[in-house]
């Protein structure tokens, strides 16, 4: 889903749904409301709430410095940055799946961006997080890409020296020691995930659960993009559509996914089509009586 498209279905939340001959009247701009209405989001899913969503990269999901601000109500904006003026927003083919726009961190320069007890509030159970990302190789690119925090026991999703990795913070490797071997292919997006369900957490590469399970509690404090706690190391490459959920007890974990990842832009094009299939017979109908 594009950013502008994102920032309708925004919009009709707030709106009084019309009748559906109303919807067929003008054609154009109740299509558009309609399949807005219509798009899967986390809060579409009662069971699923979102807790902060960053586009990183479209217009309005960053702030001065490339301080990367939520989309969800909560406006749990980040402020703190080093040398976050050095990153640049990068526009074209080249965005994660369903995205425009995303934020890369892969210049000269060791850019980050952090926000002191931001996620403090968030659940430690039946929760998750995830982001899309890349980069060039190995080695010099490694580096945490969005922690939930910054103390011990904070979850991390991160590159390191065997492949995308996750972690709790100065605790345990999840999924994999150092990454998850051959997971890493040059320049190609990935989504990673974390997913805590009833005590265990779970490691995710594009969908697929990784190696062995964590079942230590998570520590919420500080959350960082591109940057390791403490300021150690960086991430060098894209970073694109993060976003942290919680959910009740028990819920599947393909509808966690999919709440944490960007849908196909396919998704509204096929409500779009099938609305305006709707208008025309209606329109044929008003043109024969």
């Amino acid at each position: 889903m594009t950013g502008f498209a994102r920032s309708i279905a925004q919009r009709a939340c707030f709106l009084r749904v019309k009748p559906v001959r109303a919807l067929l009247v003008k054609p154009f701009k109740s299509l558009v409301l309609a399949a807005s209405i219509l798009a899967v989001s986390p809060s579409a899913n009662a069971a699923i709430s979102l807790f902060a969503e960053y586009h990183l990269g479209e217009i309005g999901s960053l702030g001065p410095t490339n301080l990367p601000l939520d989309s969800s109500p909560a406006l749990r904006n980040f402020i703190n940055e080093i040398n976050g003026s050095s990153a640049s927003v990068v526009t074209g083919g080249t965005a994660a799946a369903g995205s425009t726009e995303y934020l890369s961190t892969a210049g000269a320069g060791s850019e980050g961006w952090y926000s002191s007890g931001l996620f403090t509030g968030l659940a430690t159970d039946n929760f998750a997080f995830g982001v899309f990302a890349k980069a060039s190789s190995l080695g010099a690119t490694e580096g945490d890409i969005f922690t939930l925090g910054g103390s011990n026991g904070s979850f991390k999703l991160s590159l390191a020296g065997n492949g995308w990795a996750a972690s709790a913070h100065n605790v345990a490797w999840i999924g994999g020691d150092s990454g998850v071997a051959g997971s890493f292919v040059p320049d190609a997006w990935v989504h990673l995930a974390l997913i805590r369900n009833s005590g265990t957490t779970t490691f995710f590469i594009n969908g697929v659960a990784q190696g062995s399970t964590f079942g230590g509690t998570p520590v919420h404090d500080t959350p960082h993009f591109s940057v390791a706690p403490g300021g150690a190391t960086y991430f060098d490459g894209g970073i694109d559509e993060a976003r942290v959920v919680t959910f009740s007890a028990g819920e599947s974990t393909p509808n966690i996914l999919n709440a944490l990842q960007v849908p196909e832009p396919g998704s509204a094009s096929l409500i779009l089509g099938g609305l305006a299939l709707m208008a025309g017979r209606r329109r044929r109908r008003s043109h024969q009586e």
